[in-house]
C-alpha cells in the first residue's frame, strides 16, 4: 500500500510545524517548505523524518515541483509582506494544487476572517478562503481562534515570568483560544478522512476566557500571582503597527467569540488542550 504524502507551508512556524510533526508521527511522508533549510527549526524537523525543501511562496517556480506527487496540502500564510503579497501567495498555492490534482487542501485562515471587519490581515485570509472555495478542489477551511502560542512571544512571555499579563484587549472581553498542537492533530484527522470534512469550514476554539481569567490560570499553574495589565492604545499602535492595532480595537468593540460550537468540537476532536494543560507544558 502506497503511503500518502503531504506538502506543508509554514513548517518552521507554530501551525505548520505542528501539522508536519503530527503527520510524520502517523507514518505519512511530509514535505515542509522553508526559505532556509539549514535553519535550526528546519533541521529539527529533518531529524523527525520530515523532508525539508527550500522555496519561496513569493516565487511558485521555486516550489512547484514539490506538489507534483502529494495527496494533500496544508496552507498557512503570513501577513509579513502585506495583504497583497499574502493573497497572491495563497492564490498561486491553490492554483498549483489544482494543477497537480491534489486530493485535499486544508487552508488555515483566522477566526472572524469571514466578517467585514476592515482588519487587513483578516481581509487577506478571507480573499484566500474565496479562492479555495472557487478552485474546484476538495478542501477544508480551518479558522483558528487566538493561539495559546501568542503567550510565548518573547515580550509577552518575559512579562508573564515577571508577574504581568499585558495585552491591548480590555480585561472583560471574552476571547477564544486554541493551541497549535491541536491544529496539527485536527489537520491530520482531516487528511486521514477527507471525505468527512470535504467543503467544511470549521472555527477552532478550545477555551473561552477573558484576560483576567487567563491571568488566574497562569497564576494557579505557575504558583505565583500574575496580574493583568492593559496596554495603552497609543503604545499598541506604535509598537504593533496599524493592522494589529485595528484588530485589537475591533475585538474591544465586538468581542472575541467566533463560535458557539465548542462542545461539538470537543466531541468531534476529543482531547483538545485546555489553557491549563498548555501552560503546564510550556511554562515549566
Amino acid at each position: 500500500m502506497q503511503v500518502s504524502s503531504f506538502f506543508v507551508t509554514g513548517g518552521t512556524g507554530n501551525q505548520g510545524g505542528a501539522v508536519a510533526r503530527n503527520l510524520a508521527v502517523k507514518g505519512f511522508k511530509v514535505k515542509v517548505l522553508t526559505r532556509n533549510a539549514s535553519s535550526p527549526a528546519a533541521q529539527n524537523l529533518a531529524k523527525q523524518n520530515i523532508e525539508v525543501v527550500e522555496g519561496n511562496l513569493n516565487d511558485p517556480a521555486t516550489y512547484r515541483q514539490y506538489l507534483q506527487d502529494v495527496d494533500g496540502v496544508f496552507g498557512v500564510l503570513s501577513f509579513e509582506y502585506g495583504a497583497e503579497k499574502e493573497i497572491k501567495q495563497g492564490i498561486e498555492l491553490v492554483s498549483l494544487a489544482k494543477e497537480f490534482n491534489v486530493r485535499h487542501f486544508i487552508y488555515s485562515s483566522v477566526a472572524g476572517g469571514n466578517m467585514n471587519t476592515g482588519i487587513p490581515h483578516w481581509h487577506s485570509k478571507a480573499e484566500i478562503e474565496k479562492a479555495v472555495q472557487e478552485s474546484g478542489l476538495h478542501y477544508t477551511i480551518l479558522r483558528p481562534a487566538s493561539l495559546y502560542e501568542n503567550f510565548l512571544i518573547p515580550q509577552v512571555k518575559g512579562r508573564l515570568l515577571k508577574g504581568k499579563l499585558v495585552s491591548p484587549i480590555n480585561k472583560n472581553i471574552l476571547q477564544q483560544f486554541i493551541g497549535t498542537e491541536d491544529i496539527g492533530r485536527i489537520s491530520t484527522v482531516i487528511f486521514t478522512d477527507p471525505g468527512n470534512f470535504d467543503g467544511r469550514i470549521i472555527t477552532l476554539a478550545a477555551e473561552q476566557l477573558d484576560l483576567v481569567q487567563v491571568a488566574q490560570v497562569f497564576s494557579q499553574v505557575m504558583g505565583k500571582e500574575i496580574k493583568y495589565q492593559k496596554l495603552p492604545a497609543l503604545i499598541t499602535r506604535l509598537a504593533m503597527g496599524k493592522s494589529l492595532y485595528k484588530m485589537f480595537q475591533w475585538i474591544n468593540k465586538n468581542g472575541g467569540v467566533f463560535t458557539t460550537n465548542t462542545q461539538e468540537l470537543y466531541k468531534e476532536f476529543p482531547g483538545m488542550q485546555s489553557l491549563r494543560q498548555w501552560i503546564q507544558l510550556n511554562f515549566k
